[in-house]
């Protein structure tokens, strides 16, 4: 973990996850703590190395890689944490990620640090939009991966974007990247081409000055992975037959984890398509098969 300024008062640690550090008169005010207590610890020798005091982190989403740390920083340093009300909740009850991927109260091998991070208490619930109160940073709604994920942006003007775009070697390595809604990831992808910044940070991204490469990629994940469901749907198929397929076509490895993290993906696709009326649902000896309705769309 590698702190590197990028602006007056903003810096951000380089990592699997990308963290933000704002400084306010020797107040460190940190976006995301990284995925579990080893980060934590290396988040914090990092600010009291420059004789920063931790006040705040504010929580894009309540994903476990951004979360993992809150426990321990919050135990040693008595910081707030901050997020909005529907991540809050989850960050506070941590079992309920394992639970949203699988349906219900997750088996052994999804209890683990990479899908339920150590639960932490969130002392103010902020808004989506706006000034957060008691810091000079401002959020903006970055739905479509998470539930209520934000973005913070710093008065450097350095935007924080959270998980709302994935790298072109992470979609290539693979191939399915999470994301809960569709239709709420191509409009922040919308919002994100008209934003101006002096540097966009991306948890899982380099830091760029211009989005639009990163967008257009993002985008062209979502085109191919719906067409190829449009195409295994020109006759009916179900779910566990569309991510089957799916797998095969980009030569995946599942685990557990990618399963359910495929599953809900693949079901936030098939939701879309069907809110455009390209996909129409059916059942066939008590099983939900998904059929195209019109191919060539």
């Amino acid at each position: 973990m590698e702190i590197k300024q990028i602006a007056k008062n903003s810096y951000y640690l380089s990592g699997h996850t990308n963290i933000g550090i704002y400084v306010d008169k020797d107040e460190a005010i940190l976006i995301d703590s990284g995925s579990d207590s080893s980060a934590g610890r290396k988040i914090l020798k990092i600010i009291e190395g420059k004789s920063w005091k931790l006040s705040k982190i504010i929580n894009t989403h309540s994903n476990a890689d951004h979360i993992g740390g809150n426990a321990y920083l919050q135990k040693k340093t008595g910081c707030d944490i901050f997020a909005t009300s529907v991540e809050a909740n989850w960050i506070q009850f941590t079992y309920l990620e394992p639970l949203l991927l699988w349906g219900a109260y997750p088996f052994p091998a999804l209890k683990n640090k990479f899908l339920q991070a150590e639960p932490s208490h969130v002392t103010k619930i902020i808004k989506p939009e706006g000034l957060i109160i008691g810091t000079p940073l401002k959020s903006f709604p970055l739905e479509g991966h998470f539930l209520q994920m934000i973005g913070l942006k710093t008065p450097d003007n350095i935007f924080f974007i959270a998980d709302s775009l994935f790298s072109e070697e992470i979609i290539g390595k693979y191939k399915i990247t999470f994301r809960t809604n569709i239709e709420k990831s191509l409009k922040t992808y919308t919002f994100l081409e008209k934003e101006k910044a002096q540097l966009f940070i991306p948890s899982h991204a380099e830091p760029t000055d211009n989005l639009n490469n990163l967008i257009d990629v993002n985008r062209g994940q979502i085109k191919e992975i719906n067409q190829k469901i449009l195409k295994y749907c020109s006759k009916p198929a179900t779910r566990e037959d569309i991510i089957a397929n799916l797998v095969e076509d980009f030569r995946l490895q599942l685990s557990a984890i990618q399963y359910v993290l495929i599953n809900t993906s693949i079901s936030a696709h098939i939701s879309y398509l069907n809110e455009n009326q390209l996909l129409d649902f059916k059942f066939i000896e008590n099983k939900m098969y998904w059929e195209s309705t019109d191919i060539s769309k």
